[in-house]
């Protein structure tokens, strides 16, 4: 079999289940089973595949058949002009969580270095919180409650941001930034913001955002990803008011000035500004369209 054949092959196998781009994923998971580029695969169409890598060409395609992403079947997702390493174990990165990635870095570009920090919370692959110490150089703390996905951002900082400052903490959201301030507090034994070592924290999240109605029509594709990253109680909103109700009542010990980012669906926006003015009701909001005009990150200022 020649590559051109196996592609044809694979693009017929795949287009016949639905799949949205079928010859793209052969190209993909092809000059993956070559460890080779897709550029490399145009020029050598009649190269004749080795009955190793057909049989692994095979079991892949086998793999993209029953709908498991294409990212995890070759291990890794760019996001952001970098690979990221992803796994089962944490959610797939998605171009529509650049736009969290554009906005934190014009919200940051002027503020003090030596008294910001940043907090992603449920950092997942850490495909934020790495992008943002390299983009930013400032320094982040990735918090995930799931040890498994600590791992995978600790792998990917360790070959994305190698000189940056990211710092890893397990816990339930908030909770281990909400200890990191108390040390801080008491250490330094005092209330006022003259010699408080931090002037603004931003918290990024990307947390669980779908609804039950969501998870029970998930897309099959989807349907490969860890629950834990996706499903948030009957209006999908169960994380994002924990986390806020764990700001609210820890406020006083976090740094003056407290700007958030959320990722949501679409047709959330409403909701989720009635759960933060809820917990702070002086907040300022304003939400952000992705670049399929949806809206999909919410500002908060507190």
């Amino acid at each position: 079999m020649t590559i051109m054949e196996a592609l044809q092959w694979a693009n017929n196998k795949l287009r016949k289940i639905g799949i949205d781009s079928p010859m793209l994923d052969a190209e993909i998971l092809l000059a993956f089973t070559l460890d080779t580029s897709k550029a490399w695969l145009f020029s050598h169409f009649a190269d004749t595949l080795k009955t190793h890598q057909q049989e692994k060409f095979y079991a892949l395609i086998a793999r993209r058949e029953n709908r498991e992403p294409v990212a995890y079947l070759v291990g890794k997702k760019a996001f952001y002009g970098r690979d990221f390493e992803v796994n089962k174990s944490v959610l797939i990165p998605r171009p529509e969580t650049e736009t969290l990635i554009e906005l934190a870095i014009t919200l940051l570009q002027h503020k003090d270095a030596e008294r910001t920090l940043i907090a992603d919370i449920g950092t997942g692959s850490g495909a934020i919180a790495v992008t943002l110490a390299n983009e930013t150089t400032l320094p982040v703390i990735a918090v995930d409650i799931d040890e498994t996905a600590l791992e995978t951002a600790k792998k990917n900082a360790d070959a994305l941001a190698p000189e940056t400052a990211v710092e890893f903490q397990r816990g339930n959201l908030a909770e281990p930034i909400i200890r990191i301030f108390k040390t801080i507090r008491g250490q330094q034994n005092v209330e006022t913001s003259s010699v408080y070592p931090f002037k603004t924290l931003l918290i990024t999240a990307n947390l669980p955002y779908l609804s039950q109605s969501k998870m029970d029509n998930l897309q099959p594709d989807v349907r490969h990803e860890p629950e834990l990253a996706l499903r948030a109680g009957i209006d999908g909103l169960d994380a994002y008011w924990e986390l806020f109700r764990q700001l609210r009542d820890h406020r006083k010990i976090l740094p003056r000035e407290l700007i958030i980012l959320i990722e949501i669906d679409p047709e959330q926006h409403q909701a989720t500004d009635k759960l933060i003015l809820h917990n702070f009701p002086s907040a300022t909001i304003q939400t952000h369209k992705d670049l399929r005009g949806d809206n999909r990150i919410v500002e908060v200022h507190i």
